[in-house]
């Protein structure tokens, strides 16, 4: 599981990197939607282990959110993505 979620983030950076030159054009969506896929992934991965009690799936599955929700924003800000970009 762990090896599971490790690959889920490192994935999430490497996309950052290539989506980040082209954020003006098509990277902010891609990367944004692929970021809320990965929210959903890391929540849902404890759920898999039936031998945890549901507390401990439930603790970890925010756990493994909010680690998602901080590589996401890191991913943002490596990958040197544009907010606003110029029309002309």
């Amino acid at each position: 599981m762990y090896i599971l979620l490790f690959s889920l983030f490192t994935a999430q950076l490497v996309l950052a990197f290539f989506c980040g030159p082209y954020s003006c054009k098509w990277g902010n969506t891609v990367y944004f939607y692929a970021g809320v896929i990965c929210l959903v992934l890391a929540a849902i991965l404890p759920f898999l282990r039936k031998d945890w009690s549901l507390s401990k799936r439930l603790l970890y599955g925010l756990l493994f959110l909010l680690c998602s929700v901080l590589v996401w924003v890191l991913g943002f800000m490596a990958g040197d993505f544009k907010i606003i970009c110029r029309l002309f």
